[in-house]
């Protein structure tokens, strides 16, 4: 019987792996660096396939432009029965009703000089469809860091509580041993067993919430929430010397998306300006050739000396020019279009200038986040170094009898302070470098290579 079931664990083990095998299904959980975090996200994220779909019908709008050209085909054909109602006179069977056919087709063609800047306005749609893509894809990829380097710091923030509650246990275990010794009271015992058991619901709820954000992240990289991973950071702290954020703004405020698309939006104002002049000043040629052809279905005696084998096919070119004047007519449609078009390209001036002052504006603030935030480093890792000084100076008193109970709870709290501000401080100093260098446009790589003095420390983090 036990041979049985062995045998039935391992034809179990055997039928699963080979389900996995044929669904790809792999029971080790995903190990992600930043690089391959971002570049699931770019594969996966519904969002750039929705816009990916866009910028593929753009591209295809643009590519196909040249169909403004194409003539206007026609073709038709009817069935016509001619029959007598009312005649004075005595009329044969023949005349009395008869039935034809014909048969009729027509190109056509209208040219006129606003299709050139169809065709531009055109291929502009395709390069703003390429611009949102971008646009969308730096997000992705801000968005997708963020939430990397805030869940390397929750992971970090539970081993800090972890080694807290180590060290609560530590202290709770020393209590009970002076109590047992009757070298602790029975209070201090509680006041040991609660700062211990406290702990727990803290860890309980970083966990929580390290849960959620971690479902969250696997949705943004466009995977099922449920989805098993680990994490594996290795970022380096370095300073940066920054020129000025006036500077900075000068070489870069141009290559920003939101510049960038204020800047087609007033090409756009400009090519629907000239379209609209076309159609309200220039004149219009249209060709066109008709074609026409038809006979009677039913051909008797009349038709006996009739030589034809096939109908007549009858043809008509004609050429015709269109010259507008309602444009010429104050307030009329065409009129009020053109200063239409005028005042959209005043509104996108607008809009352009006061985007370029935003976005000088933000590439200013976000100079000074990087550097206030540096700033605050070297005095979060000092405030650390004293915390933990003063925790193991308070450690070796209690132990030996010169600090209470109370003041070692309140040291290792402290330390636990420092210590999360350090670790926050710094995934904020690495995110406020990755927010600058979207703020540029420019690859967070791209930044530090160029103005980076020194390293300052790495910070490590892993699931």
């Amino acid at each position: 019987m036990i041979r049985m079931r062995k045998m039935g664990r391992v034809f179990l083990a055997a039928f699963l792996n080979c389900c996995f095998a044929v669904y790809g299904i792999s029971a080790q959980q995903l190990t992600l660096t930043l690089d391959d975090a971002i570049q699931t996200a770019l594969e996966n994220n519904s969002s750039l396939k929705s816009q990916a779909v866009k910028l593929k019908q753009a591209e295809r709008a643009d590519k196909s432009a040249w169909n403004n050209f194409l003539p206007s085909i026609s073709a038709g054909g009817g069935i016509t029965n001619t029959h007598n109602i009312y005649s004075s006179k005595e009329l044969k069977d023949e005349q009395k009703s008869s039935w034809s056919w014909s048969g009729s087709a027509g190109v056509s063609l209208n040219l006129n000089s606003a299709i050139p800047f169809k065709i531009k306005q055109t291929s502009l749609q395709y390069t703003i469809a390429k611009t949102g893509y971008s646009q969308l894809e730096s997000s992705v990829r801000q968005q997708v860091a963020n939430s990397f380097y805030n869940l390397t710091a929750e992971l970090k923030n539970i081993e800090m509580l972890k080694e807290n509650m180590n060290l609560a246990k530590d202290l709770l275990d020393q209590t009970q041993i002076n109590y047992n010794n009757g070298l602790a009271s029975e209070l201090e015992l509680l006041r040991a067993r609660y700062s211990y058991q406290s702990i727990k619901p803290q860890i309980t709820q970083a966990q929580s919430a390290y849960v959620a954000d971690a479902e969250a992240f696997m949705l943004l990289l466009g995977m099922p929430a449920e989805t098993k991973f680990s994490l594996r950071a290795t970022t380096t702290i370095q300073q940066l010397n920054l020129p000025s954020a006036k500077e900075l703004a000068d070489m870069h405020v141009e290559n920003r998306f939101d510049v960038i698309q204020k800047q087609q939006a007033l090409a756009s104002a400009k090519l629907g300006l000239s379209t609209a002049q076309q159609n309200a000043y220039a004149p219009s040629i249209s060709l066109r050739e008709n074609v026409s052809t038809g006979d009677k279905i039913n051909k008797k005696d009349d038709n006996k000396n009739d030589d034809k084998k096939f109908p007549d096919v009858n043809g008509s070119f004609s050429v015709s020019v269109n010259i507008p004047l309602d444009g010429l007519i104050p307030n009329s449609n065409m009129n009020l279009q053109v200063k239409n078009a005028k005042d959209a390209i005043t509104t996108a001036q607008i809009d352009l200038d006061s985007t370029i002052k935003s976005a000088r504006q933000d590439i200013s603030k976000k100079v000074a986040d990087v550097r206030r935030i540096y700033e605050s480093l070297e005095l979060n890792s000092l405030n650390k170094q004293i915390a933990d000084r003063a925790y193991q100076l308070s450690a070796e008193g209690y132990r030996n009898g010169l600090v209470s109970q109370t003041d070692l709870a309140s040291q290792r709290k402290d330390r636990l302070t420092a210590q999360q501000t350090l670790m926050q401080a710094e995934i904020n100093y690495i995110l406020s470098i990755e927010s600058l260098a979207a703020a540029l446009n420019i690859p967070t790589s791209e930044l530090t290579s160029r103005y980076s003095v020194k390293t300052i420390s790495r910070v490590s983090g892993q699931q």
